[in-house]
């Protein structure tokens, strides 16, 4: 689809910007789907062609996230997105923000189903502008803005990379954790029927063997009771095989002692360094690294200066 064509979708709201200062606009497309509203943030005369960080929600112009001023500077775009969906009809059935019950996992679960197409419409608009890099599209989300994203991962080929923090891709599990964990407080006892049914499909643990060559990283709290790491960890055990000729790309990182916040240096930290590593403005991904031989060379691996091991622990060779 040409540019023209998509401008026809919807309005294009732009922000006046001269050259290398921060640009807004805002783009509505009303085909395909419910209306979608798409936030994007760049800074001009940085690349030909920008990598972009997908989110859900909205983006403030005026106070862009704390994590992103950097990413932004050497010419990442910030493109987030929310989907115009009507609510359940029935009032008595919508859900109750952390009101941890059968409402509640159904919204996610449903909301989870729906990020894929959601996403395939919103990069097809990206790609159709001709100033993104079609190969360098990311996602970057946290708690419900991650969650939806790793059924992204798994459904969206173009998807180059996601950070997502305080996650899983292992809804079902995820469910039953808010049992365990305390957090349930639903009429029954366990969740509905069309639910469930929704989860045979749209459950992304399912789904890990389409992930590949997405390079994962999640990151979360050992002590989160919301997002029980142990569902992260089933999913990235999961998808492991899958990344066997590239281990690297798919990566977990569990915080001890810290719950379902995590502090703000390590959220600026590990998505500047993985954007970085898989979708840098210039520079190409790193190459699959070749496994060590044996235990010598695994441990010459983690020699940090000009001396070996053997030297500092004074041991022979």
């Amino acid at each position: 689809m040409n540019m023209s064509a998509l401008l026809m979708l919807g309005s294009l709201a732009v922000g006046l910007a001269s050259a290398g200062e921060l640009k807004h606009e805002t783009v509505t497309l009303k085909e395909g789907g419910p209306e979608a509203t798409i936030n994007i943030s760049y800074k001009t005369d940085t690349v030909k062609q920008h990598p972009v960080i997908l989110m859900l929600g909205s983006l403030d112009p005026k106070a862009l996230p704390d994590w992103s001023a950097g990413l932004v500077d050497e010419g990442y775009m910030l493109a987030t997105f929310s989907v115009a969906y009507p609510p359940d009809p029935d009032p008595a059935r919508r859900p109750q923000w952390l009101v941890f019950d059968e409402r509640f996992a159904h919204g996610y679960v449903l909301g989870g189903s729906r990020a894929p197409s959601d996403a395939k419409r919103v990069i097809d608009y990206l790609i159709g502008r001709g100033d993104v890099h079609p190969r360098k599209i990311g996602w970057m989300g946290s708690s419900s803005t991650g969650i939806p994203g790793l059924s992204v991962a798994c459904h969206e080929p173009r998807l180059a990379a996601i950070v997502a923090f305080v996650s899983t891709g292992a809804y079902g599990e995820w469910l039953e954790s808010w049992k365990t964990n305390k957090l349930w407080v639903g009429k029954t006892d366990d969740i509905w029927p069309e639910t469930k049914e929704l989860l045979k499909t749209w459950d992304p643990i399912l789904d890990v063997a389409k992930m590949y060559p997405v390079a994962v990283l999640m990151v979360s709290g050992g002590d989160d009771i919301v997002v029980d790491p142990k569902t992260a960890q089933s999913f990235v055990h999961a998808a492991k095989p899958y990344y066997a000729n590239d281990p690297e790309r798919l990566r977990l990182v569990i915080y001890d002692g810290f719950g379902h916040n995590l502090p703000r240096d390590i959220i600026r930290m590990y998505t500047e360094h993985w954007f970085h590593l898989y979708m840098h403005p210039v520079n190409d991904p790193p190459k699959p690294p070749d496994p060590p031989k044996d235990l010598r060379e695994s441990a010459d691996r983690t020699q940090i200066n000009a001396t070996g091991h053997d030297e500092v622990t004074g041991a022979e060779k």
